[in-house]
């Protein structure tokens, strides 16, 4: 067990918290804490890092009829030898099926001296599983425990050179529980353990774990938390009081510029905010600059006119802020202005505006801006926080962006509105004016505007191959920590919007999913339609040039006139006809007027593939760039729409008039039943349902419409492969003898001894009562559901001890019903070195929080370094006990 710590341990504590933090109070690791170690240092025995996972299907072998096993709270003790070394905490879950994470003290350190790492000098190492006696009474068998009124459950007894040479590779192993003598007694259980070779940093993060638990017990380091951060010794992190104000990862203290304090808020209320200046016997109008002036030219900063502050806003920012686990690309986002916001504040009908700050989530990286208060069109300048940099691991990752009222105190902050935005419709090379409409929901059907933003945004992919390839992996899930209620309301919101609680039902979204059904069906039936009309009758459908060609409509001919002659190119023809649909609604697509409708072309991304890079054209958009021609569309389909339904309601009329009419029933009507309370229970469930089936729609929906488009090129790549490689096979023989073994197969007269073999092979298996092959499939499938579940727990505990106990997961696709678009206002031109092009050196960094690994997870290039440092030291033990072993027989 570690010493109790003395007085000056406190006092160096505080200074390290003090002198070393991160934006919430965390210790700091650097990069020495994974550096490989010396191989002429002498081993002076084995530091083995041991994980108690969790165990399995737990029970008491007493007989006792009173005891439940459902109602355990299982904690396990080490002991080695004699001696006890570790003690876990009670599992947070009761049951006989207990997990045991960080939080609960699963992985410990044990130190075995090197003489005693052979069989001949063996360290016995003893885990018992204990839990307390629900009856009041203590059975304790002979071994050294620290549990008030303990109960022996089993226990599992290894040495450690066994350990060593089998176990040590980090993977789960399941062993059988025993007896107190370490003998087979009934099933009493199993227990799930990991062992590999301990590392300088797993040390160092066991040794602050156990301190951070101390000084909270203690109540000297009450809401301290440990961010254990390896591998930022290179980067600038927040380590003072006025940085940890101004990062606002975690708005749980109200750390978002808004003022020093309470009062400094007030005070701005009854501060003058206007002044008048003559120039040239014009009078002009100058307001304060919020939240605070540049501190290099107070004077000329302090009050501005509105032509200098539009002037201003668009200047290059001052610093940066960097997030993300990211390896693929980054993502540059400064956020400009809002105008014309919602006003959510209590005494708007006063004149108190909003107190505005937005906040941008991308993957696993969260930051925010300043709060501006009392604007209801805040302009963030160029020496406030507002640039920000997002490392990002796939191009078609969403940008959240979501406006807050900002609100002191325990007080929730309001949302105002929000917007997602599709990274994947940006080029690579390319700079972005955006204005976007906020709104306050993206999964209904009328969505309320409360607003708009502005930002300037830029897109940088490393290496294209590689994002197109990333396309077709499924992406790992995406979650985002922090601390509190108030912190996690904020992301909740920027991820989902209004309406994210779908677990619970709600009419405005049972409604608005099955609006969403009735419109899918009905923009199917027009573009099917449209398109059956446009291939028969020839219509323009490709622009070359200025001219509108019917290319499809030629090659569905050519394709019908040579399946006529050749019916058995049938197959082929029918699998070329999948891309060729996807490659028509994208050349649809692009022929768009609107250049924000347009999705990146094919050629975009078989250029990528040639050179590995975007091409060198770069298509830029001018403001209000073919805004009347969409307008025009738009009308023309609201119109189409407006009729067919002037249609169905004429026609539903007549129906029920005709029903009217023709009505002969002359018998007492029946009460009308009252929904059961059954069924209003079931309501929820069917939700979800539906919930589920629309998420699958849009997703077919994001490929068909080239939303991800890297995705749509992927599936039209592959599915053109197969095509062509289709024409190759000769399906005449492949359809005539694939025909002849169904019927001769299947259909023949033989199937009657078949019927007799199977009746007869199922009544041998009922007399010996064989395990059933099914049965077997489900045992494994809940051993991997189990294993999935442990290391999620696990995981969330891991994220929970750095980053914060609320968790949010980040959508990885656009589930939303509605897209955002950029208005007519943005503007799109070729990157200019000028300006977007930080020194990431010198920007400031947060915590990255895409951890993985299983005992103590990291992020993935540290946990890598890790692994490769404890399979150095293996080696290097394994070579030690080789030495002794031929020490020992000579």
């Amino acid at each position: 067990m570690p010493p109790p710590i003395e007085e000056n341990e406190y006092h160096d504590f505080e200074t390290a918290m003090s002198c070393s933090s991160t934006y919430d109070g965390s210790l700091n690791l650097n990069d020495d804490d994974i550096s490989l170690s010396d191989d002429s240092v002498p081993l002076e025995g084995m530091e083995l890092l041991i994980e108690i996972v969790g165990a399995i299907n737990l029970r008491k072998l007493d007989g006792d009829l009173s005891w439940n096993n459902d109602d355990m709270r299982p904690h396990c003790t080490v002991n080695c030898d004699s001696d006890l070394v570790h003690e876990t905490k009670k599992s947070e879950m009761s049951g006989r099926d207990p997990i045991w994470t960080l939080e609960t003290k699963s992985v410990f350190v044990l130190s075995v001296p090197v003489e005693k790492l052979t069989f001949q000098k063996n360290h016995n190492l003893s885990i018992l599983v204990m839990t307390e006696d629900q009856n009041g009474f203590a059975q304790i068998p002979s071994m050294i425990l620290r549990s008030k009124n303990p109960i022996f459950l089993g226990l599992v007894q290894l040495d450690c050179a066994t350990i060593l040479s089998k176990y040590c590779n980090e993977k789960r192993v399941e062993f059988p529980l025993m007896n107190e003598v370490n003998q087979e007694e009934g099933f009493r259980g199993t227990l799930s353990l990991r062992f590999r070779i301990a590392t300088k940093s797993d040390i160092r993060f066991l040794r602050n774990l156990d301190k951070r638990e101390r000084f909270s017990d203690s109540g000297k380091g009450r809401n301290q938390g440990f961010l254990f951060l390896e591998g930022n010794k290179d980067r600038s992190i927040y380590n003072t009081e006025s940085d940890l104000q101004s990062t606002a990862l975690n708005i749980e203290q109200d750390n978002i510029d808004c003022g020093s304090s309470v009062f400094d808020t007030l005070a701005s209320a009854f501060r003058k905010n206007t002044r008048t200046t003559v120039y040239r016997n014009i009078v002009i109008e100058k307001v304060r600059i919020k939240p605070n002036p540049d501190p290099k030219r107070i004077d000329a900063s302090t009050f501005m006119s509105a032509l200098d502050i539009k002037y201003e806003t668009r200047q290059p920012s001052h610093f940066w802020l960097e997030a993300g686990s990211g390896t693929m690309g980054k993502v540059y986002l400064e956020v400009l202005s809002c105008h014309d916001l919602h006003n959510t504040e209590v005494g708007r009908g006063l004149g108190d505006l909003p107190d505005a700050f937005v906040t941008a989530i991308c993957e696993d990286g969260m930051m925010q801006t300043s709060a501006i208060d009392n604007e209801a069109s805040p302009h963030w300048m160029p020496w406030t926080r507002r640039a920000f940099c997002f490392n990002i691991e796939y191009s078609a990752s969403m940008l959240y962006l979501a406006v807050f009222d900002f609100n002191l105190g325990i007080v929730m902050h309001e949302p105002i509105g929000r917007v997602a935005v599709n990274l994947n419709h940006f080029k690579t090379g390319m700079a972005y004016m955006l204005k976007y409409n906020l709104y306050d929901a993206a999964n209904v059907k009328e969505r309320i505007k409360r607003g708009t933003i502005k930002i300037r945004l830029r897109v940088e992919i490393n290496d294209m191959n590689a994002a197109l390839m990333n396309a077709l992996r499924p992406r790992p899930k995406c979650y985002l920590n922090v601390k509190g209620q108030k912190s996690f309301r904020v992301v909740r919101y920027t991820c989902f919007g209004k309406y994210d609680s779908e677990g619970v039902f709600d009419s405005t979204i049972m409604l608005s999913y099955l609006n969403e059904a009735l419109e899918y069906k009905r923009k199917i039936s027009y573009k099917i339609s449209d398109a059956i009309t446009s291939l028969i009758f020839w219509r323009g459908q490709v622009r070359v040039s200025s001219f509108m060609l019917p290319l499809h409509s030629l090659f569905f001919f050519c394709a019908c006139a040579i399946v006529v002659e050749y019916p058995y190119m049938l197959p082929s023809f029918f699998l070329l006809s999948l891309p060729w649909i996807l490659l028509a609604t994208n050349r649809n697509n692009r022929q768009k007027p609107y250049p924000w409708d347009r999705p990146p072309s094919v050629w975009t991304y078989l250029w990528a593939i040639i050179v590995n890079k975007s091409p060198n054209f770069q298509e830029c958009i001018n403001a209000y760039e073919g805004w009347e021609e969409k307008q025009a569309l738009e009308e023309r389909d609201e119109k189409r729409l407006e009729d067919d339904l002037k249609i169905v309601e004429t026609n539903t009329k007549k129906m029920q008039r005709l029903q009217e009419l023709g009505d002969d029933q002359i018998s007492s009507e029946v009460a009308k039943n009252v929904i059961p309370v059954k069924v209003l229970a079931k309501l929820s469930r069917i939700q979800l349902s539906v919930r589920d089936m629309m998420i699958k729609m849009r997703r077919v929906k994001t490929v068909l419409s080239w939303e991800d488009s890297a995705l749509s090129f992927q599936i039209t790549a592959i599915l053109s492969m197969i095509g062509l490689v289709s024409l190759l096979l000769p399906w005449s023989f492949i359809l005539t003898w694939m025909g002849r073994s169904i019927v001769w197969g299947a259909f023949g007269p033989h199937m009657k001894l078949v019927d007799y073999y199977l009746a007869t092979t199922a009544k041998a298996k009922d007399k010996k009562a064989r395990p059933q092959p099914h049965l077997t499939i489900l045992d494994m499938q809940e051993n991997l559901a189990r294993v999935r579940r442990e290391d999620a727990i696990k995981l969330k505990a891991a994220r929970s001890l750095r980053f914060g106990s609320c968790i949010t997961q980040v959508p990885s696709f656009n589930q939303a019903r509605h897209y955002d678009r950029p208005l007519p206002e943005s503007t799109a031109r070729s990157w200019q070195e000028t300006f977007m092009d930080p020194n990431l050196d010198e920007t400031k960094w947060l915590p990255k929080q895409q951890l993985c690994g299983t005992m103590i997870p990291r992020l993935n290039n540290l946990d890598k370094q890790n692994k490769e440092k404890s399979m150095k030291e293996k080696k290097r033990l394994e070579k030690l006990m080789q030495d002794l072993l031929l020490a020992d027989d000579s």
